[in-house]
Order: structure tokens, then C-alpha cells, then sequence
């Protein structure tokens, strides 16, 4: 996980600095984020994944092209995002769209994962059916094993790959008293310049 330093843009300035209290308590999966979006029947659909990196475009994570998410996305390219530390008592909402990112820097995170988990991208069809975990494992273990024995790098299957989500509102939050919540929305114009306002909680 990178937080990018010095970054300009105040909201995702703010939301780096709750990401590095949290990193700095070591809390438990810190950087794990909620990511919801729409079906091309306009079901939503939420799951968890791993934020990647933040910097003044936004924020990235990886996955599977093919998955439900990849396919919400390739039809649909709005998402919101969720964070929540129940130790801090604190939230941020984003929401707004993604695009992929070249192969290039794809090919730089993958080749940054440990063996086995680049090989279980290759192996692992994610969201299809199975016959059992035992064989989806033993495939894993097979081809690591061979990796291993010609010393040879796995490539980053073309299904594979990073995407930034570019905020257009980014919400944050924090517990108070009696309900008395707080919450302060920045919500970015067309001039790229971000608005900022607080909610009653």
C-alpha cells in the first residue's frame, strides 16, 4: 500500500492522513475499503478489496477484469466507495468513476506480489464455478512449483489489472456525541476545484 506524500488536493490530502493514523495503530486490515457498484440490470452489488495506492488522482486497486466488479464496470463506470475504522470512529464516502490503468503500471504491481499470489491470479477464474478448493489449490501449488523450479516469472494475465477511482465527492466523518455527528462533503465543480460544506449530521 503507497500514500503518495505531499498530495495537493485537500480532500484526498485528508483522506491520506486517516489512512496513515490508521496504519500508524496498525489496525487491522486499515487499508480495506467497501466498493459498490451497478449491474447492467441495475442491480448493486458491494465487496471488499485492498486500496492499492492514493495519490492526487485518486485511488487505485486491483482485480480481476472478469469478476462481477469487472463487469459492473465495464458496463457501468460509477462507483462508490467506503471506508470505516470502528477504532477511530470514523467514515469516508467517495463516490465517482474509475478507468484502468496502463499495462505498464499493472505490470509493476504485479510483479511486486509475492509468487504464489500471482500465480493464484492466473489460475484462480474469479466468480465462476469450481469443482472443489482442494483442486483450485493443488493447480496453484503445481504451477508455483514449476515457477519455481525454472526460475521463471509468471506474466500478468491481460484479465488482470489496476483501476483508479477518480472522486467527484468525497464525504468525511466522525463519531460524536448524542448523534451529534460530524460530516464535511466536498463535492468537486467543473473546474476541477473541490466545494466544501458540512452536513447536519
Amino acid at each position: 500500500m503507497i500514500i503518495e506524500q505531499n498530495i495537493k488536493t485537500l480532500p484526498l490530502a485528508k483522506v491520506a492522513e486517516i489512512l496513515k493514523k490508521s496504519e500508524k495503530l496498525n489496525l487491522t486490515d486499515w487499508n480495506a475499503m467497501n466498493i459498490a457498484t451497478v449491474s447492467d440490470k441495475n442491480m448493486p452489488s458491494s465487496r471488499m478489496v485492498l486500496l492499492k495506492k492514493i495519490n492526487d488522482d485518486g485511488l487505485v486497486f486491483y482485480t480481476n477484469f472478469n469478476s462481477k466488479k469487472g463487469q459492473d464496470l465495464k458496463g457501468n463506470k460509477f462507483i462508490s466507495v467506503n471506508f470505516w475504522w470502528r477504532e477511530l470512529q470514523e467514515q469516508i464516502r467517495i463516490e465517482g468513476e474509475v478507468e484502468i490503468l496502463s499495462e505498464e503500471k499493472s505490470d509493476e504491481y504485479f510483479n511486486s506480489r509475492p509468487l504464489k499470489s500471482r500465480v493464484a491470479a492466473i489460475v484462480s477464474q474469479q466468480s465462476e464455478k469450481i469443482d472443489s478448493y482442494e483442486i483450485l489449490q493443488k493447480e496453484i501449488d503445481d504451477l508455483t512449483e514449476r515457477f519455481e523450479l525454472n526460475k521463471e516469472n509468471p506474466i500478468r494475465p491481460e484479465h488482470c489489472g489496476l483501476y483508479l477511482v477518480k472522486p467527484n465527492s468525497i464525504e468525511l466523518w466522525k463519531e460524536g456525541d448524542f448523534r451529534t455527528h460530524q460530516r464535511q462533503k466536498y463535492v468537486k465543480k467543473d473546474d476541477n476545484t473541490w466545494e466544501s460544506s458540512f452536513l447536519s449530521p
